[in-house]
């Protein structure tokens, strides 16, 4: 049998009080499909939001049998016809985030998906890192090289703390780009700078907007990466230059946000930054991300996150714990 996380109806006061634990059968492989026996997936913010927010109300995820889940890391339990790419026994990482969205997400024991999202690990790469592989790796890698902010110029982020935040800072480094960025606790400083951040703004006690200009000497920065939303994207349309970008790839401070239309004159574009429709268009550009992605983990320029593992039956713990202030580890939920 195979468990799983599902979320059994909609409460709009409390998503997550739906959900629960079920067991039900392993799924079998047709042609093409690939079953894997998830054993590590992080509990990930896109998770959380897509429970909560309303892609919660979809009812692929809320009628008792569907799963969310972004990534995962597993070993091959059964491959079915004409599958090439991977073996039984092999160590992989599935891609579901767009699975998730009907249902098919990594929060389960053992999970069926096309074998174009079923990816081999290289051996240099330990469970818990194949298991962070995709979503913060992918996302800050695409955003940066989307961006091509020259050397020596600065990029802005919010959420720097995170574990993708810190990402951002090391690849900026090593490319040559200066890093700005904004943190809501001042303790977090530290930290940031001994990582390689160029400057670090405390959001609960600067002004954003001032401090960008005072940094970059009334330039502005090159670009911007939000995961916030809300005032913070407002804040950062008004601290790039002219022309500048703004790519908003998360909603942690809500789903909406206004700024003064003398921006756009000024030629500043906001753009809204997704994975899946980014580096995942074609199976050849998410094999050259993948590709690179991993020998940044492998040189050590990308660092995965230490963990914390929980069982899945434990998932309301692993989830609160997950959205702790300053926890510095990643949550994962084993099986």
């Amino acid at each position: 049998m195979s468990r799983a996380i599902v979320q059994d109806g909609f409460d709009t006061v409390n998503p997550l009080s739906k959900l629960k634990l079920v067991t039900r059968p392993v799924p079998k492989a047709a042609a093409g499909q690939v079953v894997v026996h998830i054993t590590l997936r992080p509990v990930n913010p896109t998770d959380l939001i897509s429970l909560r927010a309303g892609w919660g109300k979809n009812e692929l995820l809320t009628d008792g049998k569907g799963c969310v889940g972004s990534e995962g890391f597993g070993i091959v339990h059964q491959v079915g016809e004409g599958v090439t790419k991977v073996k039984t026994g092999q160590r992989v990482v599935t891609v579901t985030g767009l699975e998730a969205f009907k249902g098919n997400g990594s929060w389960q024991e053992y999970i069926c998906l096309p074998e174009d999202l079923v990816w081999p690990v290289p051996d240099y790469l330990s469970d818990e890192t194949a298991a962070q592989f995709i979503i913060n790796p992918w996302t800050s890698y695409g955003m940066l090289k989307d961006l091509a902010v020259p050397a020596g110029e600065y990029v802005l982020q919010s959420a720097a703390g995170s574990a993708l935040g810190k990402q951002v800072i090391k690849l900026a480094k090593h490319w040559g780009v200066k890093t700005i960025n904004v943190v809501r606790r001042a303790e977090q400083k530290a930290e940031l700078r001994a990582l390689g951040a160029d400057e670090v703004i405390c959001s609960s006690e600067e002004d954003i907007v001032a401090r960008v200009k005072e940094i970059t000497g009334g330039r502005g920065a090159y670009a911007a990466l939000d995961a916030v939303s809300g005032a913070m994207t407002e804040a950062f349309v008004a601290s790039v230059r002219d022309g500048g970008s703004v790519y908003v790839y998360g909603l942690l401070g809500g789903d909406g946000f206004r700024f003064s239309l003398a921006h756009l004159f000024r030629g500043v574009h906001v753009h809204g930054w997704i994975i899946y429709k980014e580096t995942m268009t074609s199976r050849e550009k998410s094999e050259k991300t993948a590709t690179e992605v991993a020998e940044l983990l492998r040189d050590g320029i990308f660092q995965a996150a230490e963990v914390e593992k929980f069982d899945l039956a434990d998932f309301g713990v692993a989830i609160a714990k997950s959205e702790e202030a300053g926890k510095g580890k990643k949550v994962l939920l084993s099986s």
